[in-house]
């Protein structure tokens, strides 16, 4: 299935923003990504840490001719193509980069139904450990304290939610209520229309 990439859904840039900052990422500390649309009406995302409120790791949006864009470096601000054509994704088979990306955007998605906003209301940090073609992920909410000497002690980490990817391919949320222990939250890379 192609995609036109000068006409993506939002969930479809998202999907490409996280599969391109995923290959280029050599650690995997969970980013969040922000979507927007431009004056131009062409879509846009700034990435930055869950666990943190520093400035933006990455920024990308989508060119007039339908390529994927990231903030040049070395030649800052200027943009640069990073991409030309929609990536392939299989869902079963996610590196931890891209499985946390996805878990940060339906936990981002729970706390906004609570009416928390997760860049200034609440960090957190994500512990992901993967079994074969199954991934297991923790998330712990962060609560920072001020220091002595004027910065940030981290106090603790208190865990709020657990996901896995079943050997479908799709995103599961721990239940209690149910006797598997999780139902499925998540069936689209990156979607987060099912979170409730």
């Amino acid at each position: 299935m192609s995609v036109d990439t000068k006409n993506l859904t939002e969930n479809q840039f998202e999907q490409w923003v996280a599969i391109t900052q995923s290959n280029q990422m050599q650690d995997t500390h969970p980013l969040r990504i922000t979507v927007s649309k431009s004056d131009n009406n062409l879509y846009q995302a700034k990435i930055d840490y869950t666990a943190t409120q520093i400035d933006s790791v990455n920024s990308y949006k989508v060119n007039s001719s339908g390529e994927l864009e990231a903030i040049d470096f070395e030649h800052y601000p200027a943009m640069k193509v990073v991409s030309q054509s929609f990536p392939e994704i299989k869902q079963n088979q996610l590196t931890t980069n891209q499985i946390n990306m996805w878990v940060v955007a339906v936990q981002d998605a729970l706390f906004e139904q609570k009416g928390l906003k997760p860049v200034i209301d609440v960090v957190y940090d994500l512990e992901t450990a993967t079994d074969g073609n199954i991934a297991n992920v923790k998330v712990f909410k962060i609560d920072y304290t001020s220091s002595a000497n004027g910065g940030a002690d981290n106090a603790n980490k208190t865990l709020i939610n657990e996901f896995r990817i079943n050997s479908d391919g799709n995103l599961e949320i721990k239940d209690v209520s149910r006797e598997t222990g999780y139902r499925i939250i998540s069936k689209v890379y990156m979607d987060t229309s099912m979170v409730q």
